[in-house]
């Protein structure tokens, strides 16, 4: 994986949350499941696709980046990757993956709704009294087709995040997705 954004690039991040659930018909044993939204017809890119939670990297995710790193072992523009991976993932589904704090599922879900109120994470980390952690996800992979003839190309860095097999809160935003699921 390299570690700058190509200006040619719209930079992106996304995250493959994945859990290990029991089997229906056999609940001792544990079956890997990734979760997916379905965007809105409505959105521009892969309206009514099936997508892991991401989206563009925000100017205020570079920002806080810039902070991330000055701490050392990470570059500004992958810690702004990794941010908006969680900010994303935050917003579209309500998971809190690579914050750390005191986190449960209805501190989370007001997180969620200050985080579409003021749309950068940096306040919501402040107002909650959270860290981030972004040791919870780990990057896997890069894709950008810089040499494709596609209309918007996207720089898009992709993370992984194990949630073990404990049962979490998700729930769709109904902003840029109509649904989730678990396959």
């Amino acid at each position: 994986m390299t570690t700058d954004s190509s200006p040619q690039g719209i930079p992106a991040a996304t995250i493959i949350i994945f859990r290990n659930a029991p089997l229906g018909s056999a609940p001792e044993v544990l079956m890997p499941e990734v979760l997916m939204t379905v965007r809105s017809r409505n959105m521009t890119f892969a309206g009514g696709m099936a997508v892991f939670p991401g989206g563009r990297v925000d100017p205020a995710d570079f920002a806080l980046g810039e902070a991330v790193a000055a701490g050392g072992g990470i570059t500004p523009d992958e810690a702004a990757h990794q941010i908006a991976a969680v900010r994303e993932t935050l917003e579209e589904t309500g998971l809190a993956l690579g914050l750390a704090g005191n986190i449960n599922a209805e501190r989370a879900a007001q997180a969620r709704a200050m985080l579409a109120e003021v749309g950068a994470l940096a306040p919501v980390l402040e107002a909650f009294g959270w860290s981030l952690d972004l040791s919870q996800i780990t990057p896997f992979a890069r894709w950008f087709p810089k040499n494709e003839r596609i209309p918007r190309v996207y720089d898009t860095r992709f993370y992984l995040a194990n949630l073990g097999t404990g049962a979490v809160d998700v729930s769709i935003d109904h902003a840029e997705n109509t649904h989730l699921f678990w396959t």
